[in-house]
């Protein structure tokens, strides 16, 4: 039923805009959240191949998402001006477009944007195997790109400058962040204003280059926070973004957010999965939560989801060379000579019984106090684990 409300909604800003809608949602649901990544061009490439040539002059992007991978706008992009070479590509955002969603934007011929849609500034985060992790859960913590850049910017605004000093300071940094995590930062600061430059070049009104120029300093360096919000408004009256369209004056915007809506209901965004407080109310050693939504491309014709299983558990301060000790009295069974009687097969057999009966208890009694003495001990942290994620051609 929820995909023939959202079939239904599709269909009404298709037939508003002349146009074929493919929408691509990340999960940002606290504790199971998603970014961009480039697994999902081949299969925007498939929803773009689902629809017919001749309707493929007006293709929408309608995207919710915090952002991620930087290298993913420019194929993605690219991608839809092939197929939409005579006509336009459009971005729809019925609310959150933050970071890589935002470059993604910028190479739209028109972004049309509900009151409520927020653009992000543009300082990617890096999430490598490399990057620092969190001291409880193990996960890797993302690395802004413009954060390590505003590190140093700040270093010489208090009047650092001397080479010996700006070592110093790399060198603190260092101890924080890899060193090979700083290098890809570096490289990506440039590639990202880059892609953002060439991505605004690629629109059928493309803007001076002062402007493209202009509106890539002020989004990657001069929003000094990566939270902040910018609205349709500041989006055209400080970015600097002419070609933003009002939802309303396009006739779209209650189809928009209704299909958020949606989305959110299906993604669960606004019911948080809290792990470690699920493990204590429950006074359980770990959980696994199953096929959790992480991300959806969705149209008319197909709709693919990629789902992810999380798994939780303490971790216990277990004192190395544990043992668990158990003395049974011996259980002696005679030889069994070739000539038995009945009655004596009978009871031998009896006694083999009832010696993999004891086995079987103590070895459960084994576990069942060696699991009472794990979760005796001091909890040191949580360990969170992602297993199984897929994409799925879901109904």
């Amino acid at each position: 039923m929820a995909r023939s409300k959202r079939i239904a909604l599709i269909k009404e800003i298709e037939k508003a805009r002349n146009s074929r809608v493919i929408c691509y949602i990340t999960s940002d649901r606290p504790g199971a959240n998603a970014q961009i990544s480039g697994d999902i061009v081949p299969i925007i490439h498939e929803h773009i191949l689902g629809i017919k040539e001749k309707d493929r002059q007006k293709l929408d992007l309608f995207i919710y998402s915090r952002g991620g991978d930087a290298n993913v706008p420019w194929p993605l992009v690219s991608m839809f001006r092939e197929y939409a070479e005579a006509g336009l590509f459009s971005v729809l955002i019925p609310f959150r477009a933050h970071s890589a969603a935002t470059v993604i934007a910028l190479g739209a011929d028109e972004i049309v944007m509900t009151k409520k849609a927020e653009l992000g500034p543009i300082d990617i985060t890096i999430n490598t195997p490399h990057n620092p992790t969190h001291p409880k859960t193990g996960e890797n913590l993302p690395v802004s790109v413009e954060d390590v850049a505003s590190y140093f910017r700040f270093l010489e605004k208090i009047g650092i400058g001397r080479a010996d000093e700006t070592v110093k300071g790399l060198e603190l940094l260092s101890r924080k962040v890899p060193p090979l995590v700083l290098g890809i930062v570096n490289r990506n600061l440039e590639q990202t204003k880059l892609v953002a430059e060439r991505l605004l070049n690629t629109r059928k009104d493309p803007m001076t280059e002062e402007a493209c120029a202009q509106v890539i300093k002020t989004i990657s360096s001069e929003v000094y926070s990566h939270q902040h919000a910018i609205s349709r408004t500041e989006a055209i009256r400080n970015i600097g973004l002419p070609f933003v369209k009002k939802a309303e004056d396009v006739k779209i915007e209650n189809e928009m957010w209704k299909l958020y809506e949606e989305y959110k209901q299906f993604f669960e965004l606004e019911k948080p999965l809290l792990a470690e407080e699920y493990l204590l109310a429950n006074n359980l050693e770990e959980y696994t939560w199953q096929n959790l939504v992480l991300a959806c491309v969705e149209s008319v014709g197909r709709c693919d989801v990629c789902r992810q299983d999380r798994r939780m558990r303490r971790l216990r301060k277990v004192p190395p060379n544990v043992q668990l000790q158990v003395n049974l009295g011996a259980i002696n069974i005679p030889i069994w000579p070739p000539t038995l009687t009945d009655a004596q097969a009978q009871q031998h057999w009896l006694a083999q019984i009832i010696q993999q009966m004891i086995q079987q208890v103590v070895d459960q009694a084994c576990a069942a106090a060696t699991q009472k003495l794990i979760q005796s001990l001091p909890a040191e942290g949580y360990e969170l684990a992602t297993m199984n994620s897929r994409w799925n051609e879901e109904n």
